[in-house]
């Protein structure tokens, strides 16, 4: 089928709409972003969330504008929040030693000290190797790598030399395990981000019941600033589990999604 000179024109009007529409929403995140930062450093903290949020509202996901937010709202002492978006930093930039330290110091606020129960060491260790680099860097790794696999195996179909042969093939064959590694670390990276199955409990303080209903068991109460782990849902509540294993119901306004 042949675009006409209407069709084509139509195209164009739109592809301009879209790139100037898709530009002019950036410069106002950025604008957004500058004004922030500069309501934080004067010390207008609520304003500065104020202006985060709108950032945030428009579907923007950077590691800086987490970090700046979980800031403002440690600034104003709002621990829940600000555990909320320091987790949610650490998830784009895992090793952002800002991050981490800034986390800690919130962390040590939070009434509840939760003792994780063991894990796999398989396990432990895979999590630890993920969280070496980001999703993005995994898949420049396995990409260079497999190229660089493929320029082995034509090397070793093209060589003549028995012993280069061996040489390119062997070499090959690990850097095609390498880059399959990695494609796997970068595919789990992306599921970890992806992954929104924890919280943070953002409440003052909440009841943890035996079932989603308001006249069940009251179990425990946790604080703002605890993390949880979501197992299910049921109508206004969720079921959470703690790092020790501990399980129960809470009013789904009284925690966030990481």
């Amino acid at each position: 089928m042949r675009l006409n000179k209407k069709h084509i024109y139509k195209i164009l009007v739109l592809s301009f709409l879209f790139f100037t529409i898709s530009k002019s929403h950036s410069q106002n995140n950025n604008s957004l972003f500058d004004s922030a930062n500069y309501h934080y450093s004067k010390g207008n903290y609520d304003k500065a969330i104020q202006l985060y949020e709108r950032i945030v509202n428009n579907n923007v996901e950077a590691p800086e504008l987490y970090f700046n937010l979980g800031n403002a709202y440690y600034k104003t002492n709002r621990i829940g929040w600000a555990i909320l978006y320091y987790e949610k930093a650490k998830k784009l930039s895992p090793k952002d030693e800002d991050v981490e330290n800034n986390l800690t110091l919130a962390t040590l606020k939070t009434e509840d000290k939760i003792n994780p129960l063991p894990q796999l060491f398989i396990a432990e260790w895979i999590s630890s190797v993920t969280d070496l680099m980001s999703e993005k860097n995994w898949s420049i790794i396995c990409i260079t790598v497999l190229c660089i696999s493929l320029l082995l195996f034509a090397l070793y179909f093209s060589s003549a030399i028995p012993l280069f042969k061996k040489i390119f093939f062997y070499s090959a064959f690990t850097a095609l395990i390498i880059a399959i590694t990695t494609f796997f670390l970068a595919q789990h990276k992306c599921a970890e981000i992806k992954n929104n199955t924890y919280a943070v409990v953002i409440a003052p303080t909440t009841t943890i019941n035996s079932s989603p209903a308001e006249k069940s068991t009251k179990l425990f109460i946790l604080h703002e600033g605890a993390t949880v782990k979501i197992t299910d849902e049921d109508d206004g509540w969720i079921e959470i589990k703690l790092a020790n294993g501990n399980v129960g119901w809470v009013k789904k306004k009284d925690i966030a999604r990481i």
